[in-house]
């Protein structure tokens, strides 16, 4: 399992953060259904609620970190 934290980190590095490597994840999921002829308006939903979520939570993350400062460690 050391070689999943391994990935997941490099693609964390490269990303610069988990909410873009979420999004990038799930662009490449809803593709491959497209692709397949499984994309369903269920699933497009779904897939807007939750990344509106996760924007509104980033957004908010931003702005207590441009209120506050950066947490310490570097860490949001």
């Amino acid at each position: 399992m050391n070689w999943l934290e391994n990935l997941a980190g490099k693609i964390i590095a490269i990303t610069h953060g988990r909410t873009t490597a979420f999004f990038i994840a799930f662009f490449l999921s809803g593709h491959a259904m497209a692709l397949f002829g499984k994309l369903t308006p269920t699933y497009i939903g779904f897939m807007g609620t939750l990344g509106g979520l996760v924007l509104g939570h980033s957004i908010k993350e931003d702005m207590l970190a441009g209120r506050n400062g950066p947490a310490p460690g570097g860490q949001l």
